[in-house]
């Protein structure tokens, strides 16, 4: 999906993706520092895992522009929960410290609801039938737009390519079960990120999804633990029992997922797009081969959105910044220089052109919006196929929008880590789909509640 970004930083990604450790010890999660001195306008981000691709949007389309103040990226943590914490303490304070906040999707809600944002002036964006509805629609809360699409995400599923892609979760886990029976036995069969963090919210929903069930349904209410959560919930267990989500997976992030699968440990892979990229990097040179497929049930939608804060003394510059850095021109920079999902359609389809040559800040690479990580590659990469890419985000679904959404999602992961590891491991006495779904019912009603 990206052009190159230079070896030096591909070559960091795979070294930290095979040694997580070094991560640690290399690579601190830096404290909020200040941009440069001449920055008018700052943006409070996450750490840069595009290889660059934001700063060289930023440049391209404000503060190459003559006449305009200087806009910054201000860099908080690699860390999604550092990041939320940082932006919610500068909200909080009133100083305008931060003119624009860079929020992972599900986190608009609370923002919004908490009076941290300012509503966003549509007319600087013409027109946004470029947009798929749900990218854009997930930027307003209670019919208010509050936020911007910056850049989207979305799973999708990667395997061998001498297997056959699944029609869904019960073909999946029939040809896994197959192979590792065969001359195959200790094959993973589905690699994720299954590991106690966001990731294993995001892919816990989508099996829940795609076996039929729902965790919250389209009007905030819980339902897990209805008819269909109960038997979605036990084929997800069935799963576990089977070892097609074996104990090594359950505690994969992005990286670890991503080596069990180049490391031919595992057949099947939940993914996000910028794995096509490392992946066809590796596979002129002996590495897997492999093919790409939108997830053959519902994804969640990823991404992060900009939106104007409400306490920024600069707020007509801001919301012109935000109109600017989601724009067609943006959108194009991101998906061909950073791997990033676009969230204008039009950007799918833009020609390569210029523009991702130069120096760029090496960073390491981190989740985004809960999700995915760095997408530097290979110049001999491959990006994913638009027609691909663009059939995985129209099939995409918001995680539950709530203004408390991170104690939902802490609970969730929570109790779906214990009950899987539970099964994985074999031990005595772990709960039946029908038990553990109506105690978690009851804890996530709770939570959505904000008690």
């Amino acid at each position: 999906m990206a052009e190159p970004a230079g070896r030096g930083v591909i070559l960091l990604l795979l070294l930290l993706a095979c040694f997580p450790s070094l991560a640690a010890s290399t690579a601190p999660t830096p404290p909020p520092g200040p941009p440069r001195q001449d920055c008018v306008l700052r943006i409070a981000s996450g750490a840069d895992v595009s290889g660059g691709a934001r700063e060289r949007a930023l440049e391209a389309v404000w503060n190459g522009v003559k006449g305009r103040p200087r806009a910054c990226f201000v860099a908080i943590s690699s860390v999604a929960d550092e990041q939320r914490s940082a932006m919610i303490s500068a909200a909080q304070s009133k100083a305008g410290h931060y003119d624009v906040y860079n929020l992972d999707i599900q986190w608009i809600p609370e923002f919004a609801e908490e009076g941290y944002l300012r509503p966003i002036d549509t007319t600087a964006h013409g027109g946004t039938n470029d947009f798929l509805s749900q990218i854009w629609s997930a930027g307003a809360w209670h019919g208010v737009q509050y936020a911007v699409p910056f850049n989207t995400d979305v799973g999708l599923l990667y395997y061998r390519d001498d297997l056959r892609a699944p029609a869904n979760w019960r073909d999946m886990t029939d040809l896994a079960k197959a192979r590792r029976a065969g001359p195959d036995p200790t094959a993973l069969g589905l690699s994720g990120q299954f590991a106690s963090y966001e990731g294993l919210t995001v892919n816990a929903l989508e099996a829940i999804w795609a076996n039929g069930g729902e965790v919250v349904d389209a009007d905030g209410q819980v339902v897990i633990a209805q008819k269909e959560g109960v038997e979605a919930v036990g084929r997800l267990i069935e799963t576990v029992k089977a070892g097609v989500i074996s104990g090594e997976t359950l505690g994969s992030t992005e990286a670890e997922s991503l080596t069990a699968f180049r490391e031919r440990r595992a057949l099947f892979l939940r993914h996000w797009p910028y794995a096509h990229e490392v992946l066809s990097g590796e596979r002129k040179s002996g590495g897997i081969a492999f093919r790409a497929a939108p997830l053959p049930w519902q994804g969640v939608l990823g991404g992060q959105y900009l939106a104007v804060s409400r306490h920024t003394p600069r707020r007509d510059l801001a919301q012109r910044l935000v109109a600017a850095l989601t724009g067609e021109e943006a959108a194009g920079l991101l998906y061909r220089c950073g791997g990033f999902a676009p969230a204008r359609v039009s950007a799918l389809y833009t020609e390569a052109g210029t523009g991702c040559d130069g120096p760029a800040p090496a960073a390491p690479p981190g989740p985004r919006s809960g999700s995915s990580g760095s997408s530097s590659a290979e110049p001999e990469s491959e990006s994913v196929r638009p027609d691909t890419l663009l059939r995985a985000l129209t099939q995409a679904r918001l995680r539950p929008p709530s203004p408390y959404y991170s104690e939902f999602s802490r609970v969730f992961r929570t109790e779906v880590h214990e009950l899987l590891s539970c099964w994985s491991l074999g031990r005595k006495g772990c709960e039946d789909a029908k038990t553990f779904t109506a105690g978690l019912a009851l804890k996530l009603r709770k939570a959505l509640a904000g008690g």
